[in-house]
């Protein structure tokens, strides 16, 4: 059974999910665009509509590659999750 199907039916003992893949040459690695009120980083890969009733929402993934979908509101509420800005440490610019 997979970690994902465990996951799903609730199994305590699921395994994690495997670690990000390293980047490609050429590609960046992983930064999370916004961080959760109760902590942790995600990166908003984009918005989307809901198949069932067409309503917006955004689709965004963590560090383990878990892939997830909440409705665009409340991903957009600041108080949710705020927007994290990247500093260019070698230019100590943003």
């Amino acid at each position: 059974m997979s970690w994902l199907k465990k996951l799903m039916v609730g199994a305590a003992d699921a395994p994690k999910p495997p670690p990000a893949p390293a980047p490609l040459f050429g590609q960046t690695p992983w930064h999370p665009t916004h961080r959760h009120k109760k902590g942790g980083g995600y990166r908003l890969l984009g918005y989307g509509v809901l198949e069932a009733d067409r309503s917006p929402v955004a689709i965004y993934d963590d560090i383990d590659g878990t892939v997830w979908v909440r409705d665009a509101d409340e991903f957009d509420e600041i108080d949710r999750f705020s927007p994290v800005v990247l500093v260019d440490r070698a230019e100590g610019r943003s």
